[in-house]
C-alpha cells in the first residue's frame, strides 16, 4: 500500500514582497518542474522515516530546515495516534532555495499524500490550511500565494483580502527562467524588506510602488499587452534592486537577457538569489535566449504563457 502525489513548481511574475503587505501578486505554474511525494509502509521496521536529496533518516532527527515538514508529520499522523511506521519520500526536479515552489510543493503534495494513505477524508480547505501551516514555519510566515499556485493550473492573482483568483487567459508570450545557482532565503528576505520598510519613507513608498506595478501587470495580462508587461518587469526589477534584494548573479542574467532579446527581465521570488524570469514574443526567441543565458545561469527552462 502507498500513497503518491504529483505536484509542480510556480514563479512570481509580479508584487513579491508587496503581496505580503497586502497588494495583489501574480504567480505562475511552473508545469515542467514537478516534485513526487509519496508515503509508503517503513521498510525499516521504524518511522516516521524522511528520504529527500539531502537527508535520509528518521523524522526526529531530521535538521531544522524540515522543521515545517515535521509539523506535518506530527500533527496529521502522530498527534492522531496513526501508524507512524512509514516512508516519506521526494523525488523531482524542483531545485531548492530558488523561489521555484519547492517548500510549497512539498507542503501540498505531504498533506494530499498522508490524507490518501490514511483516508483521512480531508477537505480541500483543510488541506490548504495545513500546507500553508507548513510554510510559515518554514518561511517565518508566509503569505499563501505559493501553495495557492502550486496546486492550480493557471496564472494565480493573490491578495490577502481576497485570496486566489485563477486567470485563465494568456499573455501570448514565453517566460525565460534562469537559475542563478545562489540559494535564496525568502525569511531573510522578508526580514530584511520588512526592517527597510519600517525605517524609511522611501522605502516604504517604493514598497507601495511595487504593489502598483502588480495592479498594473493584471491589466496588461489581461489585454494581451506583452510590451507594457515587459515594461513592468523591468521596473519592478529596478524596485526589487533598491531593497538590495539582487546579486550580482542576477544582474549578470537580466543584463544578459536584455541584451539579447528580452522584452523585460527581473529577479523573481524573495531575492537574494534565486531566478530570473525574461520575458520574450515567441518560442524561437525564447530558445534563442536559453543558449545566450546558459552561458550564465546554472540552468534554464522556457513556460508558455
Amino acid at each position: 500500500m502507498q500513497a503518491e502525489f504529483i505536484s509542480h513548481g510556480k514563479t512570481i511574475l509580479m508584487g513579491e514582497h508587496s503581496v505580503v503587505y497586502g497588494y495583489n501578486a501574480l504567480c505562475l505554474p511552473v508545469k515542467g518542474l514537478t516534485l513526487t511525494t509519496a508515503v509508503t509502509p517503513s521498510d525499516n521496521g521504524e518511522g516516521p522515516n524522511l528520504y529527500t536529496t539531502h537527508y535520509h533518516g528518521l523524522f526526529a532527527e531530521a535538521p531544522e530546515e524540515y522543521a515545517g515538514l515535521h509539523s506535518l508529520v506530527q500533527g496529521l499522523i502522530l498527534d492522531q495516534n496513526l501508524p507512524s511506521k512509514v516512508s516519506l519520500t521526494y523525488t523531482g526536479e524542483i531545485p531548492m532555495e530558488r523561489g521555484l515552489g519547492s517548500s510549497a510543493a512539498v507542503a501540498i503534495g505531504t498533506v494530499r499524500a498522508i490524507n490518501a494513505y490514511y483516508h483521512l477524508g480531508m477537505e480541500e480547505k483543510d488541506i490548504v490550511e495545513w500546507a500553508n501551516h507548513a510554510e510559515d514555519i518554514t518561511h517565518g510566515g508566509a503569505s499563501g500565494l505559493d501553495v495557492a499556485t502550486v496546486k492550480s493550473d493557471h496564472l494565480v492573482s493573490f491578495n490577502k483580502t481576497d485570496g486566489p483568483q485563477e486567470i485563465t487567459s494568456q499573455l501570448g508570450a514565453y517566460l525565460v527562467i534562469s537559475d542563478s545557482g545562489e540559494l535564496g532565503s525568502t525569511k531573510e528576505a522578508v526580514s530584511q524588506v520588512r526592517e527597510q520598510v519600517a525605517s524609511s519613507d522611501e522605502k516604504k513608498s517604493n514598497l507601495d510602488a511595487l504593489g502598483d506595478l502588480a495592479n498594473n501587470a493584471i491589466e496588461a495580462w489581461n489585454s494581451s499587452n506583452v510590451n507594457q508587461f515587459g515594461s513592468l518587469f523591468n521596473k519592478a526589477q529596478e524596485i526589487l534592486s533598491s531593497f538590495s534584494l539582487s546579486t550580482r548573479a542576477i544582474d549578470r542574467i537580466n543584463r544578459t537577457a536584455l541584451e539579447n532579446g528580452a522584452i523585460g527581465s527581473k529577479l523573481s521570488g524573495s531575492g537574494l538569489g534565486g531566478v530570473v524570469i525574461s520575458l520574450v514574443r515567441d518560442s524561437n526567441a525564447a530558445r534563442n535566449l536559453r543558449e545566450k543565458l546558459l552561458g550564465v545561469a546554472r540552468d534554464v527552462w522556457i513556460e508558455a504563457i
